[in-house]
């Protein structure tokens, strides 16, 4: 069935006690984009854009409350060969989806458009000053990738926690913007 939300469909199979994997297709291509499996009503682990675990459940529920997203979702029962890694019970697990997605919708209009380059100041990395945890891990993504298009996509980081990690670092003078005609 092709709908926007994820939610719908997980809440229904918490209430039926579902032992299997709610799959993510493309609609168009129906090409698996992800997954979401559960063991007796309790979501298990996500899989999604190439991530595992929590992450993955985040950025997938993210990318189904997006405007004009759609995704084709087909419920396959099976045996579960993974280990758990989503420990949540579903209603905490709810209530911390909902906190993430707005933090999302709250920071979407701060991302800095994807074609700028960013490059890591070599003075803040000289002055020694601190970091926060997230803000430690943009950086070391930002050595590998400096184009905002690929931090986003490469990123362990949820989006908003990127952003706010780049606001962030560039009120500390940490990131160097470079405009796609200089380089």
């Amino acid at each position: 069935m092709i709908v926007q939300e994820l939610f719908p469909i997980l809440e229904e199979q918490v209430s039926v006690g579902f032992t299997g994997k709610v799959n993510v297709l493309d609609p168009a291509s129906k090409m698996l984009l992800g997954s979401v499996e559960m063991s007796e009503g309790e979501v298990w682990s996500s899989f999604y854009k190439r991530r595992k675990g929590l992450k993955a459940f985040y950025n997938l529920c993210i990318d189904s409350f997006r405007e004009g997203t759609e995704f084709y979702y087909v419920v396959e029962p099976e045996i579960l060969n993974s280990s758990r890694t989503i420990h949540y019970p579903f209603t905490v697990l709810r209530r911390k989806t909902a906190q993430v997605v707005e933090e999302f919708k709250n920071n979407q209009d701060l991302r800095p458009p994807g074609h700028l380059k960013l490059l890591i100041n070599p003075e803040f990395i000289k002055s020694g000053k601190e970091v926060e945890g997230d803000e430690f891990d943009l950086l070391c993504c930002i050595s590998d990738y400096n184009k905002v298009d690929d931090i986003y996509k490469n990123c362990d980081l949820l989006d908003y926690q990127i952003t706010n990690s780049l606001v962030s670092l560039r009120k500390k003078n940490a990131l160097t913007v470079v405009k796609k005609d200089n380089l």
